[in-house]
């Protein structure tokens, strides 16, 4: 017979039912421990997870629908008066001093720009002037530094709605 047989056989009735019962309980107490606990934690994670996924749906469609109406109500001022795309480019990069080195018509509403050593924040400024005043939205661009501190040299194609 093994230890624990022997030691199972010397013990009294009484003492073989409580020590089952603290097995139970031991057993029990593991068995929440390394299982239920672990599984209620990660469905709580979840929940809040999903929680917080839904605020963030909501607030962004809150923001889009506020986004949709912002760009409903401005009116580019210079789309009015009968200039085409590239008119429209000359001259706001003329009023914001930016040099464009390269321009190509790409059909009725798309420009492709290229500028060479334009400064940073001039650009930007033309960009965000381009979109609110003119009219004319970033399809894309690439921006990439050039020797001279503040200078990039940029390609980008613009359009219209």
């Amino acid at each position: 017979m093994s230890g624990f047989q022997q030691w199972w056989q010397t013990l009294v009735s009484r003492e073989k039912m409580v020590v089952a019962a603290l097995a139970i309980i031991v057993i029990l107490l593991a068995f929440q421990m390394m299982i239920l606990k672990p599984l209620y934690q990660g469905r709580d994670n979840a929940q809040n997870s999903v929680d917080k996924q839904a605020e963030l749906l909501q607030w962004m469609q809150q923001r889009g629908a506020l986004a949709k109406q912002l760009k409903r109500s401005a009116s580019p001022s210079s789309q009015a008066n009968g200039q085409s795309i590239s008119q429209r480019i000359n001259s706001s990069a003329k009023r914001a001093k930016l040099e464009i080195n390269r321009f190509q018509t790409v059909g009725d509403n798309s420009v492709q720009v290229w500028l060479d050593n334009a400064e940073f924040s001039k650009l930007l400024l033309w960009l965000e002037t381009m979109q609110k005043r003119q009219g004319i939205q970033i399809e894309s661009i690439a921006i990439g530094e050039t020797s001279k501190s503040g200078l990039v040299s940029v390609r980008a194609t613009l359009i219209t709605d």
